[in-house]
């Protein structure tokens, strides 16, 4: 396995041959603490964390859900996000699950639940809540024909992943009044620093309801 990256209450650490980012975007008006976490959030948004693992190369610049970088999964590839929302989100019904999700099954993935079909590709999104934060989960793999086999990458990631409380994390992000949509980001390193956050202006992975 790789070294375990932790930032601003979440960690994970990346399964052989993946890779990853645990990282805030600025707020609005905060300065970045480097290139690496992207544009600051939009005015009156609080940036809450984002989580970026798969097996390929993630692009620099890619979006908060993976956005430019899922239409480079192959066949045999996974992509694994995880979204943080304002505090204020947990007490909505989309976020009315408790707990990450450890474990999805083949049933989960649809070529339904992707921010723009992709031939092939799959993905499922849960909605959750867990020490008083709200988050999406949205996964993508490569191949849907191949989703018994993938799912298996995809569970081996979610079993790392830590939350910690809201008293001892910091501020979140702010949710949409519909369901997020995925974008990107990448690297392997984390930052215990002001790093990149979504933006409130994108839209759901997926037209339907969520999962």
């Amino acid at each position: 396995m790789s070294p375990t990256l932790s930032a601003h209450g979440v960690s994970v650490t990346p399964p052989a041959g993946f890779e990853g980012r645990v990282f805030r975007r600025p707020a609005f008006g905060e300065v970045s603490a480097s290139a690496a976490e992207g544009p600051p959030a939009p005015p009156a948004e609080i940036p809450g964390v984002v989580v970026h693992v798969s097996t390929i190369a993630l692009p620099r610049d890619v979006g908060d859900f993976a956005s430019g970088a899922v239409d480079q999964l192959q066949v045999d590839d996974v992509l694994v996000v995880l979204f943080e929302y304002e505090a204020a989100s947990v007490t909505e019904a989309l976020f009315a699950r408790t707990g990450i999700p450890r474990t999805v099954t083949a049933e989960d993935f649809s070529p339904t639940v992707m921010q723009r079909a992709i031939p092939g590709q799959a993905g499922c999104q849960f909605f959750f809540n867990e020490g008083g934060r709200a988050f999406c989960l949205y996964a993508v793999i490569g191949s849907y024909a191949q989703r018994v086999t993938l799912v298996a990458k995809v569970n081996a990631v979610l079993a790392t992943v830590q939350i910690d409380p809201v008293a001892a994390s910091t501020p979140t992000g702010k949710a949409p009044a519909t369901a997020p949509s995925p974008s990107t980001s990448t690297s392997t390193s984390t930052s215990t620093t002001t790093g990149p956050v979504p933006t409130s202006t994108v839209p759901p992975p997926t037209s339907t309801s969520t999962p």
